[in-house]
């Protein structure tokens, strides 16, 4: 093509035709120029398309991510609800027309499901991936784009759910020594002992106890609040996201 070109303006010359001659010379940069120009935006066009598939492969990682913390979410609800039974049980020992009998017969009962509790904390995998890559910008949607740092920034497991942590592992280490009574240490661990008999356990006056359960009751309900919240976060944040998937 090089060559096509050089000939025709070695003719142009060797005829004489100056002018027809700097007509051809324009006319051939205005065509490097335009084809220049083409290259450019082609060329952007690749970059752009990069982009943009970087941005979606964050995207379906993200959605991913919140799709777990969808599940877990449901789970934390479900785990409060059967936790919620056993300590509205576990309440039931300060029945004063029970006898310690019957107290520590509710305890054993409940007193292996007590020991757990259940506390949310979003998978940010992909986030924080998209962060240490310093690629957030890849984000074009600016709405999606806050209500990502604003889900992910939230700080889930301090307040309520510290609290919740805290207060039954005091309940466990504190209250449950209470219990470890001869028949207690006989029926768990099947030896005899020179532990108090249970005719001997004063739990029914235990007003430190019931004030833990009693706590744990309502901080789980709080708790349930925040995780309601959170789902409601979250299907926000996943319709926003599909949004920008399909565009």
């Amino acid at each position: 093509m090089i060559k096509f070109f050089r000939k025709i303006r070695k003719n142009l010359l060797a005829e004489g035709k100056t002018g027809k001659y700097l007509k051809y010379a324009i006319g051939e940069i205005i065509l490097v120029v335009i084809g220049i120009l083409i290259a450019l935006q082609v060329n952007n066009w690749n970059i752009d398309r990069q982009v943009r598939n970087k941005e979606q492969s964050y995207l379906l990682e993200i959605r991913n991510n919140l799709q777990q913390d969808s599940l877990k979410l449901q789970v934390v609800l479900d785990f409060n609800e059967n936790k919620s039974r056993i300590v509205e049980e576990m309440l039931q020992i300060f029945v004063d027309t029970l006898t310690n009998q019957e107290r520590f017969h509710i305890l054993n009962k409940n007193a292996n499901d007590f020991t757990y509790y259940e506390v949310f904390n979003p998978v940010s995998i992909a986030f924080n991936n998209m962060l240490s890559a310093e690629s957030i910008g890849l984000i074009g949607n600016g709405e999606l784009r806050e209500a990502l740092s604003e889900y992910y920034n939230y700080p889930y497991l301090d307040g309520i759910q510290n609290r919740i942590s805290v207060i039954n592992r005091r309940v466990v280490d504190e209250h449950y020594p209470k219990f470890f009574t001869k028949e207690f240490v006989q029926n768990w661990m099947g030896f005899s002992s020179n532990m108090p008999p249970l005719s001997d356990l004063d739990i029914a006056t235990d007003n430190k106890l019931m004030s833990d359960l009693f706590g744990i009751k309502m901080i789980i309900n709080v708790q349930n609040e925040l995780i309601k919240n959170t789902q409601k976060r979250n299907q926000e944040v996943v319709a926003l996201l599909n949004s920008s998937l399909k565009n």
